[in-house]
């Protein structure tokens, strides 16, 4: 359910980003629907009234961005929406030599910098106090999925597709699989998210970035281009909760952004069509990581024992540091023992949508149907943290 906060007019994610990329967003995916003119009006205006701190931050800090050195390979965690991504991330940022981008970095990609002492506090009031889909408090220093910093500062995203709906295939296909692509594009991407790497090392004073994205489970190849010695962490979950939760997440964060009206269907196919291609991605590339570099996570292992399975990923991955993280991983998962997750209510259609489409994750993870399939519980996520 969607929060009396979350439900007043809210700053749109877009609104503080370039007027340039706004129009041509506006012209290549489709405009806007009539119901929702309010809300492209409200980022128009305030796309123009920042940017003077866009100008400035390019004066003051690109030369100091672009020297920034990403020395130490970054820590991927993929997986797909609502398979735990986002408590895995909340796990393994109690890691005080962690860096990750932040949320005030997604929404300001631009004016990060010049903006903390300006913008953040306003977006900040003008943020929902917690995501769409669950009870996830929204905090702008915490953890955020890179993707909506690239998004915002570029277009070359997927995540463009959460304000465009009526585009989001083909931008899956562009930006989330990177096909189609013209090497002038693959190239103006790749710089777009070394560049958002670099905001968020500098800011994190060069420690080991560790990023959260669903859409990278489809780019492995591509990061590895970019960070050959990267690590990566894989998280699943049960197909037949995944489904629920992503329909759940879908309608919730098209509600609040989106600036089209889709139906309900091609919601649905969305849904059922990019978690099928997502798997068969990951499960074409996952080999291609060398060995000692990737670890695979089931959710329900990880919600069982949080700690013990942070642990296992440090020492497969071979990071250092975990003693010094072990106090505080631990006061974490303690803080989340009693959150309360979403009860949905799947019916026999939704069981056979699950084993027609998403066949390919069932047998990859080895799940299988449930004894009683009318009700299940996903993974919400932490309530504290990103």
């Amino acid at each position: 359910m969607v929060s009396k906060r979350n439900k007043r007019r809210i700053l749109h994610p877009y609104a503080m980003n370039s007027p340039v990329r706004w129009f041509e967003a506006l012209r290549l995916y489709g405009g806007v629907s009539a119901g929702n003119l309010d809300k492209a009006l409200l980022a128009t205006v305030s796309s123009l009234m920042t940017t003077p701190l866009r100008m400035a931050e390019h004066a003051l800090f690109k030369r100091r961005i672009d020297s920034t050195s990403i020395s130490r390979p970054p820590l991927f965690i993929l997986g797909h929406w609502r398979t735990g991504t986002t408590f895995l991330h909340s796990l393994l940022t109690q890691d005080h030599e962690a860096g990750y981008v932040t949320l005030f970095q997604t929404l300001a990609p631009e004016s990060f910098f010049v903006g903390q002492k300006t913008l953040q506090p306003l977006a900040a009031m003008r943020a929902p106090r917690t995501r769409p889909m669950d009870n996830v408090l929204l905090e702008m220093e915490g953890p955020q999925e890179e993707e909506f910093a690239v998004a915002h500062s570029s277009g070359h995203s997927f995540y463009v597709g959460w304000y465009f709906p009526r585009a989001m295939e083909r931008l899956f296909d562009k930006y989330a699989l990177l096909e189609g692509l013209s090497r002038d594009e693959l190239a103006a991407w790749q710089r777009s998210y070394i560049h958002m790497l670099k905001v968020a090392t500098r800011h994190a004073g060069g420690r080991r970035l560790v990023i959260k994205n669903p859409v990278n489970t489809c780019r492995i190849d591509a990061l590895l281009e970019l960070f050959p010695d990267a690590k990566f962490v894989h998280i699943c979950r049960d197909p037949y909760a995944v489904y629920m939760s992503t329909l759940h997440l879908f309608r919730s964060v098209l509600n609040l952004v989106s600036l089209q009206k889709i139906d309900d269907a091609e919601i649905e196919r969305y849904v059922l069509k990019f978690y099928r291609q997502m798997t068969e991605r990951y499960l074409k590339d996952r080999d291609r990581i060398p060995a000692g570099n990737l670890v695979e996570v089931r959710y329900e292992d990880l919600d069982a024992n949080p700690v013990a399975e942070t642990e296992r990923i440090y020492a497969e991955l071979s990071l250092p540091g975990w003693e010094e993280a072990r106090e505080d991983v631990c006061a974490y998962a303690q803080s989340q023992r009693n959150y309360a997750k979403n009860l949905f209510i799947m019916s026999p259609s939704d069981v056979l949508k699950v084993e027609e489409h998403w066949k390919i994750g069932l047998d990859a993870w080895g799940y299988l149907r449930p004894e009683s399939a009318t009700e299940i519980q996903p993974y919400v996520g932490a309530p504290a943290v990103s």
